[in-house]
């Protein structure tokens, strides 16, 4: 699961949640964006461009979506998918800016876009596992518990403490 406004709480006591990841979004722009130069982008300095983001009901929108609100605007948010690949096409194409999480980055084609850094508290999803509580050290839940974070340590800071 991924933290978002509906997800359960760190204080459900129905479940436990089992860190697994966090990472950074970044700005993807195209390549001849105003801002393409720099080390790092603030959200602000984009609150005027078009953008480009995933479908409401994706947890992230929400942090896009957030992440906007924080810097103090409403994204105009004139495209729409939920397809990262997609989403960078876009960029790629001129058709607006977008906060892509990091590891959606990896090994796709970024030759019409730059990819920055967000200057300042990055946008940032958190992804952790959610089973019932008192579940954790069942024999089958468990090995797939360490298995999502073994593979989860290549991605982010790897998992936390329930």
């Amino acid at each position: 699961a991924v933290e978002y406004r509906g997800a359960p709480g760190e204080d459900d006591r129905r479940l436990t949640r089992v860190p697994l990841y966090s990472e950074p979004f970044d700005a993807v722009l195209p390549v001849r964006h105003r801002l393409a130069d720099q080390e790092q982008v603030a959200v602000a300095d984009l609150a005027k461009d078009t953008w480009i983001g995933p479908y409401p009901g994706n947890p992230c929108h929400d942090v896009v979506v957030l992440a906007c609100q924080y810097a103090g605007f409403e994204p105009s948010l004139e495209h729409s998918s939920d397809d990262f690949h997609a989403v960078v096409a876009l960029a790629g194409a001129d058709a607006g800016v977008a906060l892509v999480p990091r590891s959606a980055l990896r090994g796709m084609d970024l030759t019409d876009v730059v990819v920055r850094p967000v200057h300042g508290s990055a946008p940032t999803r958190r992804v952790f596992a959610a089973v019932r509580r008192g579940a954790e050290a069942h024999p089958l839940i468990a090995p797939v518990l360490d298995a999502l974070a073994g593979a989860a340590g290549g991605v982010g800071l790897g998992r936390g403490t329930g």
